[in-house]
């Protein structure tokens, strides 16, 4: 049997199916695009699509090697198709999250963790980046962590994004005697 073959017979059957008509449309077209890319010689802008789409469910998030593998459009094929380099092509449709996968903070948004750092910047009253990483809850990432999740470098930037500013440093309090 060919693959022309199998995949006209996995059509019937999926056609037959009794599942959702989503799930069955949904099935029908993935399976009409591998029969309409046989012999899989050329990538068109679905398939494209389609290898990137499964790379994500697969590895979280679309990074550069991944145009190195064979299951992947190489560069200069991302070049000829969309006129984009593989670089810019991975930034405008599957741009990373800022959260990479390897970080132990990707299970949660930057929303989230933006959040997380406005509260904890309030209630131990931060007076500074290195009062910051020196008196935060330990389970919560560093300033510089958060700062390259937005997208920035500096604290300064960071502040201004999330609109906060330092509190002054708190002077110790001397003691007086009433006599």
């Amino acid at each position: 049997m060919t693959r022309k073959d199998a995949l006209r017979e996995a059509m019937h059957i999926v056609s037959n199916a009794r599942i959702g008509k989503q799930r069955k449309a949904d099935i029908m077209a993935g399976l009409e695009l591998c029969q309409k890319e046989l012999p899989f010689s050329h990538w068109s802008e679905k398939a494209i699509f389609d290898a990137c789409d499964t790379w994500v469910q697969e590895h979280g998030e679309l990074h550069m090697r991944a145009f190195a593998s064979p299951q992947m459009p190489s560069h200069t094929t991302i070049k000829n198709r969309f006129r984009l380099t593989a670089k810019e092509f991975r930034d405008k449709y599957y741009p990373i999250t800022n959260v990479s996968t390897r970080s132990r903070y990707y299970k949660h948004s930057v929303k989230y963790w933006n959040q997380l750092f406005i509260a904890e910047f309030h209630r131990m009253r931060c007076t500074g980046q290195e009062d910051f990483n020196k008196r935060r809850e330990p389970c919560l990432p560093a300033w510089n962590t958060v700062a390259k999740m937005n997208g920035f470098k500096t604290w300064k930037r960071l502040l201004e994004a999330l609109e906060l500013t330092t509190y002054k440093k708190r002077q110790p309090c001397v003691e007086m005697r009433i006599t």
